[in-house]
């Protein structure tokens, strides 16, 4: 069974179609990739992956769960995450620090957090729970 399966979805916009019956299918382990040009339907087949569009027809399946209906944040505790092309990172941190950061607010990694607060007051940022509720 694939881990992240794509059935015949359809997506318009206006009378437009942006993705029309598009499958896929990846198994667990499995790299693909996605390519075409411009206005080929990539950023919408991802949006509609990662739950920031609901597709009109078709469904989504991850690990044998039905997606294709799920919010963002549902589709992101269950490990699907994304990135988008207009980065915004903190000039303070690294790559890897930004990277962290973007997986802590699922939750994960209190350790960052408590580096976060250690560095906080040399960016100005207010220290201990206070800097932990500015996140928000």
């Amino acid at each position: 069974m694939a881990q992240l399966l794509v059935e015949n979805i359809t997506l318009t916009f206006g009378g437009v179609a942006a993705l029309s019956s598009v499958s896929l299918a990846v198994e667990e382990g499995e790299l693909v990739s996605v390519i075409g040009p411009n206005g080929a339907g990539k950023t919408s087949l991802l949006n509609c992956i990662s739950g920031f569009y609901h597709p009109q027809r078709g469904r989504i399946l991850f690990e044998g769960h039905e997606i294709t209906r799920a919010s963002p944040h549902e589709v992101t505790r269950l490990g699907i995450a994304r990135a988008f092309q207009n980065i915004e990172l903190f000039s303070g941190l690294t790559v890897l620090e930004n990277l962290l950061l973007a997986r802590s607010w699922r939750g994960i990694g209190s350790t960052f957090w408590k580096t976060l607060t250690c560095r906080s007051s040399t960016w100005g940022w207010p220290k201990g729970a206070d800097a932990r509720a500015s996140r928000r």
